[in-house]
């Protein structure tokens, strides 16, 4: 079975208030292509749909727009949507009948019955190819209470629908099962993105029984450490912070039953990707000349590193607008820092000969500090020099 694993879109993101629409449509349609070229039987978007639980309506057009043009392009591929944990389950789900008729499957929370969970609701036959277990974002206490005394919720719950498709598979037919939750291996805990506080669960309440878990939460392309390729994350299609600096894209993967799955990682080229410059603080006068000296054509968003022991003027966002509004790029906020840009090892400290004549030693040695710029305390340093220049000059004159 081939699928194509993607999750956390975020449609509707706003990045520092700037609105992100045609990001997202560049996106779908780089996502067209590769359904286009790759043909799969299956596509899994693992949660994290929208970027708030009540996306305003100019989003969830564009969804049903691109969910539309994604199915026309591979009319035969099975869709399955989970919710993540910034989706609203409910208003995920209000069209899924509608959506079953394009070959979508919508899977908002846990399906109930009075005698506990409708397994069937999320197992899906991909034709003769294998099955799809779809499991939403579910905190732990909401899962269904553990039939065994003291047996943790969430693990017996997918132990349990791993059990079902098992029972149903009496083909051994692949089996991939789709969940947004973080998980590592208990000894190796890892940080696949920077995403904030998050708890992580140990790979194995995720049960066994499957052939690939198409994961969905980390931001981050990642393999879950110990599981090989069988346990992994797609990563989301563009950056949603400016810690997300790295390369996204979406996973096209080839799973056999009982057999290690072939991943190929497809990029995604951003539109306008994320930047923060330089690599250390500047001041905030040296900030201005680095963004008035950006390239015109380049429409990354911008964080800048400025010193944090210089305060900024009160207009200094509107500074840098203005050093920026005739070009391409999107500036967003200053960050502060007590890291000093390092100076490049190509740069030389030039001093002409006459200039070397006509500075005194603490004005050579001034210009030399500033020229480092990597040196704290540069008043303190050049006060004691002088200091020591004066004793040595007084006790020359006895």
């Amino acid at each position: 079975m081939k699928i194509l694993h993607t999750s956390d879109w975020h449609l509707g993101h706003e990045f520092y208030n700037y609105k992100r629409k045609d990001e997202f449509v560049h996106f779908f349609s780089q996502l067209r292509q590769i359904i286009v070229e790759h043909q799969p039987d299956a596509m899994l978007v693992s949660g994290d749909v929208y970027h708030s639980t009540v996306p305003d309506i100019a989003t969830q057009t564009m969804y049903t727009e691109m969910m539309l043009t994604l199915h026309e392009a591979c009319p035969e591929m099975e869709i399955v949507v989970t919710a993540g944990n910034h989706d609203s389950a409910s208003r995920l789900e209000i069209d899924r009948s509608l959506w079953s008729r394009f070959h979508v499957r919508v899977v908002g929370g846990l399906s109930r019955s009075a005698d506990g969970v409708c397994y069937d609701d999320h197992v899906f036959r991909i034709g003769d190819k294998g099955f799809v277990v779809a499991v939403p974002h579910v905190f732990k206490q909401n899962f269904p209470p553990a039939k065994v005394e003291g047996e943790d919720r969430q693990t017996a719950f997918f132990k349990s629908l791993m059990q079902y498709v098992t029972d149903h598979n009496a083909g051994g037919l692949p089996v991939v099962l789709m969940a947004h939750l973080a998980v590592d291996h208990s000894s190796e805990r890892k940080v696949y993105a920077e995403v904030g506080d998050m708890v992580y669960e140990d790979v194995g309440v995720l049960a066994d029984g499957y052939d690939y878990a198409a994961l969905g939460h980390i931001h981050r392309p990642s393999q879950v450490p110990s599981a090989s390729t069988r346990v992994r994350y797609c990563g989301s299609p563009l950056a949603i912070t400016f810690n997300e600096e790295y390369e996204h894209s979406v996973s096209i993967v080839e799973v056999e039953h009982g057999q290690a799955p072939v991943v190929t990682p497809v990029p995604i080229v951003p539109l306008r990707g994320v930047r923060t410059v330089p690599d250390g603080a500047v001041s905030f006068a040296e900030a201005l000349e680095l963004l008035s000296e950006l390239p015109d054509s380049d429409p990354s968003y911008i964080r800048v590193n400025v010193l944090a022991d210089e305060g900024l003027p009160p207009d200094a966002v509107e500074q840098a607008l203005r050093a920026t509004e005739n070009k391409a790029c999107r500036f967003c906020l200053f960050q502060k820092s007590a890291v000093r840009k390092q100076r490049s090892t190509e740069e030389t400290f030039d001093v002409t000969p006459t200039e070397f004549l006509e500075m005194s030693p603490v004005e050579l040695a001034r210009r030399y500090l500033e020229f480092r710029g990597d040196v704290d305390n540069v008043e303190e340093l050049l006060d004691m020099m002088k200091e020591t220049l004066d004793l040595m000059e007084m006790e020359e004159s006895k």
